[in-house]
């Protein structure tokens, strides 16, 4: 949507990058890769708008947020208004840079406390110093949804991975997943994306990149713009729906 309102506003005669915004806080969608570097869509975010990004994640029940400083080194805690974990399938703190699922429990809540509440998210959380002097521990990137964990020829990945890989392809405009009972080893997974009328991509190369990143290629799929984003948006609302699963 950000990139999108830039878009137009080049397009009105007016440059984003001289309104005079210093930060753009980005909720929702990651902005940053594991390794907390700027992905694609982060970097472009950064350069349209000419400015510095940061990146949020909260729900109702933690009642606080993670939020990057300005050296965007994951969002911090604040340990006075909640304690957070990174755990295993089995409930157990992994090795701090380690994935796991987002567990939290508010220290705030009078009504309905709330311990080791189990977000199904799953994230890293750092505990070095951060450059900015806090030295309490930091949450990186959202990499995806528990529920949405796929079985794909013995790998496990999640569609977030997926769309972070299409976010280096300028010709991808959108794009979905959808993903059926195979076998019980493995997922069927189909990428469907959608590519203007100046966009010309070949479904070879966008599975060579695929199997360079992930080491995975699933099955994709070219459609017209017009067609992934009808099916994106069809369920109404103004957020597009990109995981469709039929398992």
């Amino acid at each position: 949507m950000l990139l999108e309102t830039a878009r137009r506003a080049r397009e009105s005669g007016a440059e984003p990058a001289d309104s005079g915004i210093e930060t753009v806080v980005a909720i929702g969608e990651p902005v940053r890769n594991p390794r907390l570097e700027l992905l694609p869509l982060g970097a472009a975010l950064s350069s349209a708008w000419g400015c510095g990004i940061a990146s949020t994640y909260a729900s109702t029940e933690m009642q606080t947020c993670f939020c990057e400083c300005v050296y965007g080194a994951g969002g911090h805690v604040h340990p006075e208004l909640m304690y957070a974990e990174v755990v295993d399938s089995q409930g157990r703190p992994v090795a701090p840079g380690e994935a796991g699922e987002v567990v939290v429990t508010p220290l705030g809540v009078e009504g309905l406390p709330l311990v080791r509440y189990r977000t199904g998210d799953v994230a890293r959380l750092f505990d070095g110093p951060c450059p900015c002097g806090w030295n309490t521990p930091r949450l990186g990137p959202i990499e995806g949804r528990l529920a949405h964990r796929l079985k794909y020829r013995g790998t496990t990945l999640y569609p977030e991975m997926i769309f972070h890989v299409l976010q280096e392809v300028p010709q991808v405009e959108a794009a979905y997943v959808e993903v059926r009972a195979d076998f019980d080893l493995s997922d069927h997974v189909t990428v469907v994306v959608g590519v203007g009328e100046d966009g010309s991509i070949g479904r070879e190369q966008l599975l060579s990149l695929m199997q360079a990143r992930i080491r995975v290629k699933p099955d994709i799929r070219i459609e017209t713009l017009e067609s992934v984003k009808k099916r994106m948006f069809e369920h109404g609302g103004r957020k597009p729906k990109r995981f469709f699963d039929y398992r």
